[in-house]
């Protein structure tokens, strides 16, 4: 039912051309059978390098890609972490999937000497590279360390809210050293909540949701890094140990969010501006 899915928006386009070509036959591109070793030189895993939409392109960092590998003697593909689906060769470099009735994928060597891929069927491959697949694994492993450090200053804020009202903080200094990076957690929070309310029509206006995002985005990196400074030299003596170390892990977390962010252009994000 949602209107910004694109997996549902293919889903609808597949049950209509299986709707509207079901008393037609449907001749495929005979398959061929080239030996193992030949299908080995296109494994691997396959990063997007020319994403259609250069504001919501770091998702091809998170979920994009293709993996190809040789699976009992046949060549298939995915996604990151999807379920293999084989690929029939039906010419040189050229492959269809079980379902489609001529060649939609297929390998070549691009100006730089590597394996390149594109795919333009149902399911179709933008242009990618082959690189390395731990490079996606070790980015989504780190994003998501970062994510759990940050999120637990939100229980940790509720139990300092607590001793608070129970007057069990009278004497706490530095305060700021704890709250500097929950509030950036809760403005980076500000963000997907309000992609959850736009539609797509109003992506390129402005409006209290991409407002939101603006606002989020643009003061993430300032608390995460006036966090990361403030721990830093707070004296030790002054603050527990374990709070420190609490804050640290938590603002070089922000940190390191706010170093992917600048990467994929998404600081003090200005929807409006940018459609």
């Amino acid at each position: 039912n949602s209107s910004n899915s694109g997996r549902a928006l293919m889903d609808t386009n597949r049950l209509a051309i299986d709707f509207l070509a079901k008393d037609f036959p449907r001749p495929q591109q005979a398959a061929i059978n080239p030996a193992v070793n030949e299908l080995k030189k296109f494994r691997g895993f396959y990063a997007p390098r020319a994403p259609r939409d250069q504001i919501f392109a770091f998702l091809d960092d998170l979920r994009g890609g293709t993996r190809i590998r040789v699976i009992n003697g046949r060549l298939t593909r995915s996604s990151l972490f999807g379920k293999p689906e084989p690929l029939l060769c039906v010419g040189k470099n050229l492959f269809r999937s079980e379902k489609e009735p001529e060649g939609t994928t297929i390998f070549f060597t691009n100006e730089s000497g590597g394996m390149a891929l594109v795919g333009n069927g149902l399911q179709g491959i933008p242009y990618s590279e082959r690189g390395y697949l731990v490079i996606p694994l070790l980015r989504i492993a780190l994003l998501a360390l970062c994510l759990f450090f940050m999120l637990t200053s939100l229980p940790f804020a509720l139990v300092w809210i607590f001793l608070k009202l129970v007057g069990a903080m009278k004497d706490v200094r530095h305060l700021w050293v704890r709250v500097a990076p929950l509030l950036a957690t809760l403005a980076l929070l500000i963000v997907p909540l309000c992609f959850s309310k736009l539609n797509r029509p109003q992506i390129g206006t402005f409006n209290l949701w991409t407002l939101g995002i603006f606002l989020g985005t643009f003061s993430f990196p300032i608390l995460s890094v006036l966090g990361l400074a403030l721990v830093l030299r707070v004296p030790r003596d002054e603050i527990h140990r374990g709070v420190w170390i609490h804050s640290l892990l938590a603002s070089s977390a922000c940190c390191v969010i706010t170093g992917f962010l600048w990467s994929w252009n998404l600081v003090a994000l200005r929807l409006w501006a940018a459609i």
